[in-house]
């Protein structure tokens, strides 16, 4: 036991002066204790002094904790830190349990518009090839921190779609990173001139593949009483119904191939293109709302129109090659074209409804982007809109 010697002094005097002053007939039971303790002092002071020296040897011979343990629990300091940070309570709450597990069920669609101008015709016809990956039924299963979690999907019903995420929220901000993977092997190609529109019927045994990489965050100027994190993950809960301004950035690559001899027909008719890439980088402003219609329930609404101010795409375009017996032939690249296009316009919205009790919650979620390209004489679109539902728990 270590004992403060200025304490253990005061403690004494007043134990002698209350000694002196005491009404008791025998006043020896307090003056006796004070002598004791005064005859214990030096004892007392020696035990402390040894003490002190065995913490300091203790510390100096104990093993320091390995840097990737260390990075660790400051990281998680950082987390628990930041998710609370100035936060006005009565409208934005923590749970007490920081780990949380998800069962998901995921619903997709991805859309590819392609159109491209007949150069052959003078009647300004053009091509359209239009291809999309869903519905997709999904299951998986995503697990995290406050916030900070990692989640996988694979498709069941529909498509071959694959799907991996990454997100992390803190107290005012959220990231999201989605890449996303699927085959399509039945586009729908019309034409359309001036006086006619005819459709093909088109298939092949080699479809087009599509990844993506999504990946936004979004500031809430708001971050007293509203959360990003109460709607989409659930690491913190709405108390009271709030809302706020928001900044956000967004970022998206995407690359689609369908150059192969099998679909050689459908790149004729893009003008030779049988890959394309293109990348896209936005920023812009919108709001987010938080409704809390009853306890532990929350309707949560984002709306962000984007400025695309880094718009590139890159073209690549294909001619049949033949061998001299006419048995075998392959594809070769002919040329690659870097676009940049001018200054335009995107947008991301978002919209949730979830319910929370005690270690349990419940969630609906629904995300739609628009991404627009063009060159000179093609041009199209892709759209990405998602719906899943999750049953969480907390530990």
């Amino acid at each position: 036991m270590v004992i403060h010697s200025t304490f253990y002094y005061t403690f004494v005097a007043s134990t002698l002066k209350h000694a002196d002053c005491s009404p008791m007939k025998s006043p020896w039971p307090l003056k006796g204790l004070a002598i004791i303790m005064l005859a214990l002092l030096p004892c007392a002071l020696a035990a402390q002094e040894s003490t002190a020296q065995e913490g300091t040897a203790q510390e100096s011979t104990a093993k320091p904790k390995p840097l990737p343990l260390r990075l660790l629990l400051k990281l998680k300091e950082f987390v628990d830190s930041s998710a609370v940070s100035g936060l006005d309570r009565s409208y934005v709450g923590q749970p007490v349990k920081p780990w949380s597990a998800e069962i998901r069920s995921d619903i997709n669609n991805a859309d590819l518009h392609m159109t491209a101008t007949d150069h052959d015709l003078e009647d300004g016809s053009t091509w359209t090839a239009a291809t999309h990956s869903g519905p997709t039924v999904s299951i998986g299963a995503w697990a995290g921190y406050r916030g900070y979690g990692l989640g996988l999907s694979r498709a069941i019903i529909g498509s071959d779609c694959k799907t991996l995420s990454f997100g992390a929220t803190g107290g005012s901000y959220g990231i999201n990173l989605r890449i996303n993977s699927y085959r399509s092997g039945k586009p729908e190609i019309s034409r359309k001139g001036e006086d006619y529109s005819d459709q093909l019927e088109w298939s092949t045994e080699n479809p087009l593949r599509m990844r993506s990489l999504f990946l936004d965050a979004y500031y809430m100027f708001n971050r007293k009483r509203f959360s990003y994190a109460a709607a989409y993950d659930q690491s913190l809960q709405q108390l009271r119904s709030a809302g706020s301004p928001v900044a956000g950035a967004m970022y998206y690559h995407s690359r689609v191939a369908f150059a192969d001899p099998h679909n050689f027909l459908l790149q004729v008719l893009m003008n030779d293109v049988g890959k394309f890439k293109f990348t896209q980088a936005s920023l812009g402003a919108g709001y987010a709302y938080n409704w809390v219609p009853a306890r532990g329930w929350l309707i949560s609404a984002m709306a962000v129109p984007m400025l695309t101010f880094y718009n590139r795409i890159t073209v690549c375009t294909y001619d049949l090659d033949i061998s001299d017996d006419m048995k075998e032939y392959r594809l070769v690249q002919t040329g690659e074209e870097h676009i940049n296009n001018r200054v335009s316009w995107n947008f991301d919205t978002r919209f949730a409804v979830s319910y929370q009790h005690n270690r349990y919650y419940l969630r609906a979620y629904s995300h739609y982007n628009h991404f627009r390209y063009h060159n000179s004489s093609d041009h199209g679109y892709t759209s990405y809109w998602t719906v899943y539902t999750a049953f969480g728990y907390r530990f």
